[in-house]
């Protein structure tokens, strides 16, 4: 059996930033393969599987990425020391999400014996630059599951939902002259100076479940150097959206700027080499708490209080995208996630653990949700290029 607290200290300790997660990816394959089928999957992805007679499909699925440490003096301990004291697993990615991914491990393999169906644990990278990307490709590959379990931390409480995430990128055209002579030229940044407070102005949609959208910068830049008055000058903006928004609907609140709005789109490389390009658009999504498969997790988990997560994560592909059953269920406050001195209670990764055996225990009991079981890529799959 696994302990899932000495194994979430020993993931902590495998650095992952998004990108190189071939350590850790390496470290779960050789970790899994002991118990259970386990191969790479797309872009890189781990994905292990317990089959057995007919059943359900559920897939448990997390993140190998994290993001960086920041300032290590911020740090009252190394941050990828996975040190435990005081109660709690310490470390870069201890709630955001290894915690979560150890406790899914170790209850998978207490609990093979016991599965009446198939389960899949998914573990995919690039979660932190770009969600649901990777996860995309691996449903493409498996069979389409009747349920998703998150494992992102959700205090133990059941999560249903979060708000969407769009990176729109304002671009604000000049024209360029020596700087010694700015008189002669039309200064991007300037412009962007009195255009960005009217972007920032605006009233943003709200919903009564998820709350309200959000907006703020996240980065400035002019592609220009030296003694030059900058023809261009883009900012990027941290949107964060609710169900109904979509991507027109987004830009049409930029249209009336002296700007040009865009919906970012990035090329990003994975540990295997390869290479994909994504759109920074990701849906929110919600389910209800009477849904049949809602109230199953509810019961199996003992009744732990309905919640929506502030952040997104891979449910924007599987229940944004493809209105899969998904839900949410993981160790930790997501408060801590990103922020130096990252931890995870050492009782939540253990309680964790339990709630996601009586899942497993439960199988047999999951409301048959689904009628389709084709492909998903036959069953209106979105045109995303590049992806």
């Amino acid at each position: 059996m696994i302990d899932p607290v000495e194994l979430a200290a020993e993931l902590v300790r495998i650095k992952s930033l998004s990108g190189n997660e071939g350590d850790l990816a390496e470290f779960l394959t050789r970790t899994l393969r002991r118990y259970m089928p386990v191969e790479r999957g797309p872009l890189g992805a781990v994905i292990a599987e317990i089959r057995s007679g007919e059943g359900p499909t559920i897939v448990f699925e997390g993140h190998m990425d994290t993001v960086p440490a920041g300032d290590e003096a911020a740090w009252s301990v190394p941050p990828f020391s996975g040190e435990e004291k005081q109660g709690y697993v310490w470390g870069r990615g201890a709630v955001d999400m290894k915690g979560g991914i150890a406790a899914q491990i170790a209850a998978a393999v207490a609990s093979r014996e016991q599965v009446r169906g198939t389960l899949y644990l998914v573990y995919v990278p690039h979660e932190e630059t770009a969600e649901g990307a990777v996860l995309d490709r691996v449903l493409d590959l498996i069979d389409v599951p009747d349920l998703v379990v998150l494992g992102e931390p959700s205090d133990l409480r059941l999560a249903i939902g979060h708000r969407g995430r769009a990176v729109v990128k304002l671009l604000a055209r000049g024209k360029t002259a020596h700087a010694s002579m700015p008189q002669l030229g039309r200064n991007a940044i300037n412009l962007m100076v009195k255009q960005l407070p009217k972007a920032l102005s605006r009233e943003l949609p709200s919903d009564p479940l998820l709350g309200s959208g959000t907006h703020t910068p996240t980065s400035i830049y002019t592609p220009t150097w030296g003694p030059i008055v900058p023809d261009r000058c883009v900012v990027e903006i941290d949107r964060r959206i609710v169900v109904g928004e979509t991507r027109d609907s987004v830009l049409a609140s930029y249209r009336d700027l002296d700007l040009e709005a865009a919906i970012a789109r990035e090329e990003l490389r994975s540990y295997t080499g390869e290479t994909f390009t994504v759109e920074h658009f990701y849906p929110a999504w919600y389910f209800d708490p009477g849904e049949g498969f809602v109230q199953w997790a509810w019961h199996a988990l003992g009744h732990p209080p309905f919640r929506v997560w502030k952040f997104s994560t891979d449910g924007v592909v599987s229940a944004g995208t493809y209105e899969l059953p998904t839900i949410g269920y993981g160790p930790g406050d997501e408060a801590l996630a990103h922020q130096p001195d990252e931890r995870v209670s050492v009782g939540d990764i253990a309680r964790a653990a339990e709630g996601y055996k009586r899942l497993i225990k439960r199988m047999e009991d999951l409301p048959k949700v689904l009628v389709r079981r084709e492909p998903l890529h036959l069953v209106q799959r979105p045109e995303r290029e590049g992806i």
